[in-house]
């Protein structure tokens, strides 16, 4: 009988269940929404069980959609930082706090001015800076406003909790335990300088292992739940950009993943740990390998915020007029920093070079090269470290845009391929699952063997000298506006 697995990736708004053949074939998926809820200003929160109702509901209709199947494995994929805190029975104290809760803002600067400065963090865990959404910050946070869930038996994060949940057993993997912010990057254990800020020990987090072990065998309980057969093993994930880079493929240096979405996240595969103050670093679920994951806050969303500005307008409409603008958009250039960049949060966007000679057309055009430069600089400073990228993978609702692909390799003079599964995730998570369980030798056996490219775009020799130029006005925009990149 052929193996199928069972993968979870979850996500802040819902929980996107798969079942992944032998062949790395997507047989069904399931999308289960929630909605945190918002009980004060800058708070996320969300009932735990919500998470696991979700896994439940995706599970039995993935199932029931793919047909009756024995799993083989269950494989995770997860947002970071988000977390729950347990008594000493397994219960959860309160909700849990989502990753893009700010409660703990106003002790996280303070920590950096104090004695966490960012120069000190990043040997430790590998972030450039002090992120105010890590889960280190709000347990700290907890404290002093919930001492009786500070005092929890266990703290977990989302895939940790449905680990447990699945198995009875306690597991994290090194990659969602580093994004917490409280595991040290040198020697893959929780620090215990930053354990001690926040005034937790390591007995009340879960233990660490590699992406892609097998932790523990679904319970009978959690089997009826589910509608499967006990006794399948439960594997490590990691976080759902490390994950989707895996499902596309990006498991040896040179290649580059890059998913864009409302936001752009690249991620680079690198032999070695790179010393790099502009970008988070961490080791690859590859042994042996590492990656560096360049961050901007806000990419593709622009063209859908302009969408909802041209009433009645669709994305398909929009790339159709934009096709039939001429590289360089006539002059017009955009900026996507709507919610700032990493290196300066009260940067803005902007348009510049309008005129009344400028359509709707115009705009979406420069919106999307706009992204294809913000790519372009957060993968210059890597290639600059002598990584060069041989192609890239390109994931998010941008990929399915064949305008879109184009652009970004015509901007960055590289090879750049769509996925033939744009649930990388989900494949990521399968991938890993399936190494862990020995169908595989490794992760990258596993990629080596079910990664293929539905579409290939070459870059346009014609097409350099336009870009050079685009890019140069992206760049002195920036520079004129915000004084310096």
């Amino acid at each position: 009988m052929a193996d199928t697995y069972l993968t979870f990736d979850i996500g802040t708004t819902a929980l996107k269940t798969a079942l992944i053949g032998d062949g790395g074939d997507v047989l069904s998926l399931a999308e289960v929404e929630y909605s945190p809820s918002t009980p004060a200003a800058g708070y996320m929160e969300m009932d735990p069980e919500a998470y696991w109702q979700a896994a439940v509901a995706g599970a039995r209709r993935v199932i029931a959609e793919g047909g009756a199947r024995e799993i083989t494995a269950i494989g995770l994929s997860s947002q970071a930082q988000s977390f729950v805190a347990l008594d000493e029975r397994g219960e959860p104290l309160g909700p849990a706090i989502v990753w893009l809760d700010a409660r703990a803002r106003e002790l996280a600067e303070r920590w950096e001015r104090e004695w966490l400065s960012a120069e000190r963090y990043r040997p430790i865990c590998g972030y450039p800076w002090v992120p105010e959404g890590l889960t280190l910050f709000k347990i700290a946070w907890l404290r002093e406003h919930a001492p009786r869930m500070h005092r929890a038996a266990k703290f977990l994060c989302l895939p940790d909790w449905l680990i447990l949940r699945l198995t009875g057993e306690l597991a994290t993997d090194f990659n969602i335990a580093q994004m917490s912010g409280m595991l040290d990057l040198r020697t893959g254990e929780w620090s215990g300088e930053l354990l001690s800020a926040a005034g937790i020990g390591p007995d009340q987090l879960p233990p660490v292992a590699a992406p892609g072990t097998a932790v523990g065998e679904v319970r009978a309980d959690a089997a009826e739940a589910l509608g499967i057969t006990p006794g399948v093993d439960v594997c490590t994930g990691c976080n759902d950009q490390l994950a989707g880079a895996i499902g596309a493929g990006n498991v040896r240096p040179g290649v580059v993943s890059e998913t864009t979405g409302t936001a752009l996240a690249v991620i680079a595969t690198t032999a070695e740990l790179l010393d790099d103050p502009g970008c988070f670093v961490g080791r690859h679920a590859v042994p042996g390998l590492s990656y560096a994951m360049p961050y901007a806050a806000v990419s593709a969303v622009v063209l859908g915020w302009f969408r909802d500005l041209c009433e009645e307008a669709e994305y398909e409409e929009l790339a159709r007029a934009a096709e039939g603008v001429a590289p360089g958009s006539d002059g017009l250039c955009v900026l996507p920093h709507f919610a700032g960049t990493a290196a300066d949060p009260d940067a803005r966007g902007a348009m510049v070079g309008l005129t009344l000679g400028h359509t709707r057309g115009h705009i979406a055009r420069a919106i999307m090269e706009s992204c294809a430069c913000l790519l372009r600089e957060l993968v210059e400073p890597i290639a600059e470290q002598g990584i060069e990228p041989s192609s890239i993978r390109s994931l998010g609702g941008a990929a399915r845009s064949d305008l879109w692909l184009q652009m970004k390799a015509d901007a960055l003079g590289v090879r750049v391929e769509r996925p033939a599964c744009p649930e990388a995730a989900s494949l990521g998570a399968a991938m890993l699952a399936a190494a862990g369980t020995g169908r595989f030798a490794g992760v990258a056996e596993a990629a080596d063997a079910w990664y293929r490219p539905a579409e290939t775009f070459e870059p346009d020799p014609a097409a350099a000298e336009a870009w050079a130029e685009i890019y140069r006005r992206y760049r002195e925009m920036y520079e004129r506006l915000y004084g310096g990149g």
